[in-house]
C-alpha cells in the first residue's frame, strides 16, 4: 500500500523538479514502467489545451486513450509528439485518442514551441504540474496508455525509434479489444 506521507511527498516532488531541470539534456531508452498506475482507473484531470479550450480526460470514456507528458526543453519528447501525429491520423477512425500534455513552467514558451509542431491532437498545458503528480511523473517523455473503460494499462518511460513498434503494437491490441 502506498502511503503518502510527507516525507515521500517531498521525495516525489524533489524527484520531479530534479528530473525537470537538471537532467534536460540526457536521453533515456523506452522503458515500460511497472507503476501503481498500471491497473488503476486513470485519475480524471481537467487542462487548458493550446487553443484555449478545456479539456477532461473522462470526456474520451470508450476510446484508446494516450497521454504524453512532455516539456519544451525535451528534444526526445518533441521527436515523439511528432511521431504520434502520425499515428493519430491513421488510427483516429479506430478509437485512438491522444493528449499532450506539457510540464513547462511557462504558457509563453509553451505556447510558442507547441504552434511550432502542429500537432493535430490537443495539446494541453499542466501550469501547477498537478497531473504530472497525479501520474507520478519522473523522467520525461512519459506516455500513459487507457484503455476504453479508463484504465491504465501501460506506462511507458522514455523514447527511442527502435521501440516504436512494440508501442505501436501495444495500442493496436488496445483498439482490437472489444468495449
Amino acid at each position: 500500500m502506498k502511503t503518502n506521507t510527507p516525507r515521500t511527498a517531498a521525495t516525489r516532488l524533489a524527484l520531479l523538479a530534479t528530473v525537470l531541470f537538471g537532467f534536460a539534456g540526457q536521453h533515456a531508452g523506452t522503458v515500460l514502467a511497472a507503476t501503481p498506475l498500471s491497473g488503476a482507473p486513470a485519475p480524471d484531470f481537467v487542462l487548458k489545451s493550446l487553443s484555449g479550450e478545456n479539456v477532461r480526460l473522462s470526456e474520451y470514456r470508450g476510446q484508446v486513450v494516450m497521454v504524453s507528458f512532455w516539456a519544451t526543453w525535451c528534444g526526445d519528447c518533441r521527436t515523439q509528439l511528432e511521431g504520434l501525429n502520425d499515428w493519430y491520423g491513421t488510427y483516429q477512425g479506430a478509437g485512438l485518442q491522444l493528449l499532450a500534455v506539457s510540464l513547462d513552467r511557462s504558457w509563453e514558451v509553451f505556447s510558442k514551441t507547441a504552434a511550432t509542431l502542429n500537432l493535430a491532437y490537443p495539446v494541453l498545458y499542466d501550469a501547477n504540474l498537478e497531473v504530472g503528480k497525479l501520474y507520478d511523473v519522473s523522467s520525461m517523455p512519459v506516455a500513459v496508455l487507457i484503455d476504453r473503460d479508463g484504465v491504465v494499462r501501460d506506462v511507458i518511460e522514455g523514447y527511442r525509434r527502435t521501440g516504436e513498434q512494440e508501442f505501436l503494437d501495444r495500442v493496436r491490441a488496445l483498439l482490437r479489444e472489444q468495449w
